[in-house]
């Protein structure tokens, strides 16, 4: 086998597995050499056939093709490209951060862009868009939702109990977001994740007015969505499903 080949299918991994975790140091330091490997994945059907056959020794699923390089992801959660909540946090760059509250947010935006299992299987420009006060709605009624449960109650994940407890005790917004070390609020919490799967794009941001931003999915959120990280969402959703028509009752929740 020529070495060369070899070297390029492997740095084409690289330099993807940079971009879809979006490291923008690496990808703007490699762009020019990122799209030539690109472009060949497209053209050569013995390069992409190797790279193929790499992504499948590594447990790496293709998400997407993307004019940015390929969008990857772990195959299951236990593969060691897989990441975890503590690295999450560490990605998005903020000490003040508990990653673990991020898991309910990523089930609330995925749960509002897809409220059925249909919606996970059709052409993602067929999807409604979202804003971030949707996405606090989901939240607000799972949090309502997750004090009903009896304690011995097993439809969601322990760790997802003890993360719904705590969001009970964060404001929906930061009253007073300009002060430095203010604290979270599930608005902060929504942002940080919304602009960071913008920024790795998994979200397309539209500005329908001036400061008011929609989102929509990609394919590659789709794909992971659907074939991914699917346990929590699932039972995330679930219970919104299996909870919805019951009286709303009065609970310790914020409430702007």
């Amino acid at each position: 086998m020529n070495l060369k080949i070899l070297y390029e299918a492997n740095r084409l991994i690289y330099l993807s597995l940079s971009y879809s975790s979006g490291n923008k140091r690496i990808v703007m330091r490699n762009a020019a050499e990122m799209t030539a490997l690109v472009q060949r994945f497209q053209a050569e059907e013995s390069f992409r056939s190797l790279v193929d056959a790499g992504l499948k020794a590594l447990e790496l699923r293709l998400l997407a093709l993307e004019d940015g390089g390929l969008r990857l992801s772990a195959r299951s959660a236990e593969e060691f490209f897989a990441t975890n909540l503590t690295d999450y946090g560490k990605l998005l760059a903020r000490g003040d951060l508990r990653a673990a509250d991020l898991l309910p947010v990523h089930c609330a935006i995925a749960s509002a862009i897809f409220p059925t299992e249909a919606d996970l299987d059709l052409p993602v420009e067929d999807l409604g868009a979202v804003t971030a006060a949707d996405i606090i709605d989901v939240l607000r009624r799972f949090a309502r939702l997750e004090a009903r449960l009896d304690e011995d109650d097993d439809r969601i994940h322990p760790q997802v109990r003890t993360v719904a407890q705590r969001l009970r005790e964060l404001p929906e917004a930061n009253p007073d977001q300009l002060r430095a070390g203010a604290g979270q609020s599930w608005a902060d919490l929504v942002g940080r994740v919304i602009d960071h799967l913008v920024e790795t794009g998994y979200l397309l941001a539209f500005e329908e007015m001036p400061g008011e931003f929609e989102y929509r999915p990609t394919p590659a959120y789709q794909t992971a969505m659907r074939e991914g990280i699917v346990y929590s969402f699932h039972a995330f959703r679930d219970l919104l499903k299996q909870e919805a028509g019951r009286p709303t009752e009065t609970r310790d929740v914020p409430a702007e």
